[in-house]
């Protein structure tokens, strides 16, 4: 039974289908960007280093119907509280949440809501914060289904580690909360 979803979403322009450091597309869509380079599916090893990832974006940008979208440590802080809003407002459970500078990682206890509608939900309370006239994000995203307290223990210290690893400082957000046994059962 699932216990718990671990989301992940981008912003516009910043993690493309064809990105050197790999995605979960099938296919680009779009043929400029598509001369770029083929889907690298999944997480690439080893990791493109920044000047290749640079070189991409460099050679993406003008292929894209609007500039990229990048969360700023301005921007962080309102993205960061109309996501609790918008989890107190609808009851739910948070585990974790690393707001990076080109995703997001959330981790949300199950909920009589699907993570899909969880996941629209946040992006526009998100949208709203940021008084965009334009959608940040990107369609979709991804999600992992949590099935066991373990899985949940490794996922919340993947997506705490996250911004550490970036070169941000940790975060702490006022609608995470911990995880007790009694949550997952």
């Amino acid at each position: 039974m699932v216990i718990a979803y671990h989301a992940i979403f981008t912003t516009y322009g910043t993690w493309l289908p064809n990105d050197p450091r790999g995605s979960y597309s099938k296919a680009v869509y779009n043929e400029e960007l598509q001369a770029l380079g083929d889907v690298l599916y999944g997480r690439q090893m080893p990791q493109p280093d920044g000047h290749a990832l640079r070189r991409f974006r460099t050679a993406a940008v003008p292929t894209l119907s609007r500039p990229p979208y990048d969360i700023t440590d301005a921007t962080r802080p309102l993205v960061g509280a109309a996501f609790g809003e918008e989890i107190d407002a609808r009851g739910l459970k948070c585990a974790e949440c690393a707001i990076m500078n080109d995703h997001v990682h959330i981790i949300l206890l199950r909920s009589t809501y699907r993570i899909e509608y969880l996941v629209n939900q946040l992006k526009g309370a998100g949208t709203r914060a940021l008084g965009a006239t334009l959608t940040p994000w990107t369609r979709g995203g991804w999600k992992v289904f949590l099935d066991d307290p373990g899985g949940l223990a490794a996922a919340i210290e993947y997506v705490r580690a996250n911004p550490p690893a970036a070169g941000l400082p940790p975060q702490h957000w006022d609608f995470v909360k911990p995880v007790t046994y009694d949550d997952v059962l």
